[in-house]
């Protein structure tokens, strides 16, 4: 039994990759993780030449990536969340996926699950990912979602920039209450005189947010790994079986 974890987030130890290694960890299987932004795989340039052949011809790491995608019985893919858009890693890893749908549809069966980490469009990016990778015929067996640090609050001028994630996401500018304010508490405190993208005014009470620190989100991780585990077990074929896979 092999699952591998693929982590989209260009942050060191982020709560991405702690989110798909704890689920890894859970499966009890043989297990790899892989950091996207620490290897190469650039975006599908559609010269479609993988059409006959499910080999994409960019030579890039997607060469060997692909072969483990091919090779495990489930993948865990996790992204953080930029522009309210999966990172621009993790795009380019599920385009490359393309080339094992033509005709033959490869990748079909595969179970997987699926972790965003945001701080206001999270849901919409790990809906974004489980369409994605059932676009390639895989059993989206889980998705969880979680709340991250906003780049913000370590850039330095956090504090007093006007054009922060928060003001961004302010009902001020969406018309809508996106609940930053709410989901931050205990980390951020908004200062009466502060105006989304006319002054800034803010206090960070806590510098970073760490999924290590709430146990409920934890707890997820690791029940989805042993939903993986299970879903594996039972998926697999007795011996004679001509679909068997033991």
């Amino acid at each position: 039994m092999k699952v591998i974890g693929i982590s989209g987030s260009p942050t060191k130890d982020s709560n991405t990759d702690t989110l798909v290694k704890t689920i890894l960890d859970a499966t009890g299987a043989q297990t790899e993780f892989f950091k996207l932004s620490s290897i190469k795989v650039g975006p599908c340039i559609a010269c479609m030449k993988c059409v006959r052949t499910n080999e994409c011809i960019i030579n890039d790491d997607f060469k060997w990536l692909s072969r483990k995608v091919m090779e495990a019985d489930a993948i865990v893919v996790g992204s953080s969340t930029f522009y309210g858009a999966a990172s621009a890693f993790t795009k380019a890893f599920i385009e490359r996926l393309y080339s094992k749908r033509h005709i033959k549809l490869l990748t079909a069966g595969k179970i997987a699950a699926t972790v965003a980490v945001g701080v206001a469009a999270e849901k919409m990016v790990g809906e974004w990912l489980g369409n994605g990778l059932r676009a390639g015929g895989m059993e989206i067996v889980a998705g969880m979602t979680a709340k991250g640090t906003p780049c913000c609050f370590v850039c330095g001028p956090g504090e007093t920039c006007a054009f922060t994630v928060w003001n961004a996401y302010s009902k001020e500018l969406t018309g809508m209450d996106l609940g930053v304010e709410e989901a931050y508490k205990g980390y951020l405190e908004l200062l009466p005189d502060n105006k989304p993208y006319t002054h800034g005014s803010a206090k960070f009470l806590k510098g970073y947010r760490s999924v290590k620190d709430e146990p409920e989100v934890m707890a997820e991780a690791e029940r989805i790994g042993k939903l993986i585990k299970e879903k594996i077990k039972n998926s697999r074929k007795t011996a004679g079986d001509s679909k068997c896979r033991c």
